[in-house]
């Protein structure tokens, strides 16, 4: 991308800020693993007074293992919802259809946004027994996400639940144009 994508502009924002409110949105609270929580802290524009902790990774950093293994280790509850950083259209309401569609689904170790016909385990609720799991893929030397997902019992979400454009994550300056020109279509369409 040439730039953080956390800071990249969003709706008159950053879009680690605009991230923090959908999630406030919804009434959880918010951990941000950042490899530079000091420039979160001065550039993020984060909402003051919002249930929100940011931190650095707790152990060496390994990408999104190591994001997860340390979101477990700083949080108590049973589901974690994990996010990447860079997802424009991931707002509360399809985070609410997750959860809900989580608490229907019966037995599972993770649910996962199945969007544009591939899996988004950064937009996941990842349940407390999978931590075992995360911490044994970090000290193997394992990172990738998908390997971790073999080994859990993942329950995908159903087509139409989730907005498509809602998983779209921004790695590329052109993909942050799409989501640009995605947004200015949906706001001349209100």
């Amino acid at each position: 991308m040439g730039t953080p994508k956390e800071l990249l502009e969003w709706r008159g924002r950053t879009l680690i800020a605009h991230l923090q409110q959908e999630i406030a949105g919804t009434g959880l609270p918010c951990l941000i693993v950042s490899n530079r929580p000091e420039t979160l802290i001065e550039k993020g524009q984060l909402i003051s007074g919002a249930d929100v902790e940011i931190t650095r990774d707790l152990v060496p950093s390994a990408g999104p293992v190591s994001g997860i293994v340390t979101a477990f280790r700083m949080r108590s509850e049973e589901v974690l919802l994990m996010l990447s950083c860079d997802l424009p259209f991931a707002e509360r309401s399809q985070l609410r259809r997750l959860i809900a569609f989580a608490g229907q689904a019966g037995s599972w170790d993770a649910v996962v946004v199945r969007a544009q016909e591939r899996l988004h385990p950064l937009f996941a609720l990842y349940h407390r027994r999978t931590q075992d799991h995360f911490e044994e893929a970090l000290q193997a030397g394992q990172y990738r996400l998908m390997d971790v997902l073999q080994k859990l019992r993942v329950v995908e979400t159903p087509p139409g639940l989730i907005d498509p454009w809602a998983a779209c994550n921004v790695n590329t300056p052109e993909e942050y144009r799409a989501a640009l020109r995605e947004q200015k279509k949906r706001e001349s369409e209100r």
